[in-house]
């Protein structure tokens, strides 16, 4: 089931991954894709918010891991709706591949486990700087580490930050990506400490529980993460 985290936005578990709606009047976006086999859960989503699966116009993909990207195309291809990603992202949806960031033997057994590729006609890029006409303006922030692809989303009118894996809440606290499943940690560091500094009031990350940091959090969490 969705749950409203902030006007208009909604939060769905996907399991493995989390994936947020985007709902206006004209339509609904969706952040993030989750893994292959979920889009039971978004067309259930939509119905629960009375809305058609044709009534889902975009899809945004922060990065092209499996557990963010696996059913972009069979959502797509059910729905119409234009795919949103990074150039590089862009670049790996097509062959249904996720990027190199893990262990040399993980990275093998994950290599294998393809999803279905997204045709490159649905693809439209996005980048750093640039302002989405969602929600009245979503802003485009480029933030490798985790993945060399790997983007992130602000919403500025509700102050609800979209990280991916960027920066994640297990165990009731906020983290960086893990060293161990990350590209480049010194990368990572500095996009965590972007998106800190834009004081977020709810950092929706792409797992566990969307966060709402305390007074004066984030400031000792970017201390923290600049220390490593």
């Amino acid at each position: 089931m969705a749950e409203q985290i902030a006007p208009g936005i909604f939060w769905l578990n996907g399991g493995a991954s989390n994936l947020y709606l985007c709902v206006e009047d004209h339509g609904v976006t969706l952040i993030d894709a989750g893994m292959p086999r979920r889009e039971k859960r978004v067309w259930a989503a939509l119905a629960q918010l009375r809305r058609a699966p044709t009534e889902l116009k975009h899809i945004i993909i922060t990065h092209a891991d499996l557990d963010h990207a696996g059913s972009t195309a069979v959502l797509q291809r059910h729905s119409g709706a234009t795919v949103y990603a990074s150039r590089e992202t862009a670049a790996y949806l097509p062959h249904g591949r996720s990027p190199r960031h893990l262990p040399t033997i993980a990275h093998f057994f994950a290599s294998l486990m393809k999803y279905t590729a997204v045709p490159t006609t649905v693809i439209q890029t996005i980048q750093d700087g640039q302002t989405l006409p969602i929600l009245g303006g979503l802003q485009v922030i480029a933030t490798p580490g985790h993945t060399p692809d790997h983007l992130s989303l602000y919403h500025p009118t509700t102050g609800v930050l979209f990280a991916g894996d960027a920066l994640n809440s297990r165990n009731n606290t906020l983290q960086m990506t893990p060293r161990a499943i990350t590209a480049d940690m010194q990368a990572a560091r500095q996009s965590a400490l972007r998106l800190l500094h834009l004081n977020p009031t709810l950092i929706a990350c792409g797992h566990g529980r969307p966060y709402k940091p305390a007074k004066e959090e984030l400031k000792t969490l970017a201390q923290a993460f600049q220390q490593g």
